[in-house]
Parts: structure tokens; sequence; C-alpha cells
């Protein structure tokens, strides 16, 4: 079993990334927390973009997760490879691309507390393919 499949956390399967930022949005303004999607590289995370705006415009707590290419390749063009962090800056409050898998916990626990500290709002982070394997516990 994968981490997510043992946490307490609640996963909904969505088809479409851009409807996973609307939920996020939306679990946001409904509930007071803090909203997560998550996709792959290339367009799956470029899916996500223009569902963005609307937390960043709101003042909502929303923490995107995207997963890039193997460091290996990353620069070179590769198959579905996105400069997403590039994309989403104009558009979040925060957005950060992580290299090793150690910090991955550290990241994310950091992402959660800038989306909802100060003005609330957008926070994009972005892996590579090497540190999907990590336990986010």
């Amino acid at each position: 079993m994968t981490p997510l499949v043992k946490s307490k956390l609640h996963h909904v399967l969505v088809r479409h990334e851009q409807g996973a930022t609307h939920m996020a949005d939306g679990y946001a303004r409904a509930s007071g927390g803090i909203g997560v999607a998550m996709a792959t590289s290339g367009p799956g995370a470029t899916n996500m973009v223009p569902a963005s705006p609307p937390p960043c415009w709101t003042l909502l707590p929303v923490v995107c997760i995207t997963v890039q290419v193997s460091s290996k390749v990353l620069g070179s063009d590769a198959f579905q490879e996105i400069d997403i962090t590039g994309i989403t800056m104009p558009i979040t409050k925060h957005n950060v691309v992580v290299t090793k898998a150690e910090d991955v916990a550290r990241t994310l626990r950091e992402a959660f507390l800038i989306a909802n500290s100060g003005r609330p709002g957008p926070v994009l982070v972005d892996s590579h393919q090497k540190t999907r394997q990590t336990s986010f516990r």
C-alpha cells in the first residue's frame, strides 16, 4: 500500500486537473481550511493554471502539488517537461521546486504555513520524479 492509502487524508479522484483545483478552491471556501490539488507535470500541471487565479484574487489558501520529469532530463525539453513554477509565479503567493527527497516533507509543511499565513493565497510545490516515493509524514 502507498503512504497516501494508509494515511488519514481523504483523497478524491477527479478526472481533470482544472476540476481538482476548483475543488480545492471550493473546499477552502466552504471549510475555512486549506484546499489541496495534485497533478503530474506537463499537461496535468498546466491544466491547473486556468483555475488558479480565483484563490489568489479571493485570498483563499490552496496548495497545488505537481510532479516534474526526472531530475536527469530536466532542462532538456523532455516529454511533458514544463516550467510550471515560471508559469504560475504571477498567480501564486509562493512557489517552490523540491530537488531532494529529504526536503519534501519540510517543504510541504512550509507550503501549508505560507498558504494560510498573513494574506492567504495559493502555493505551488513542484517536485522531481525521483522524489515521488518519499513518505510525507
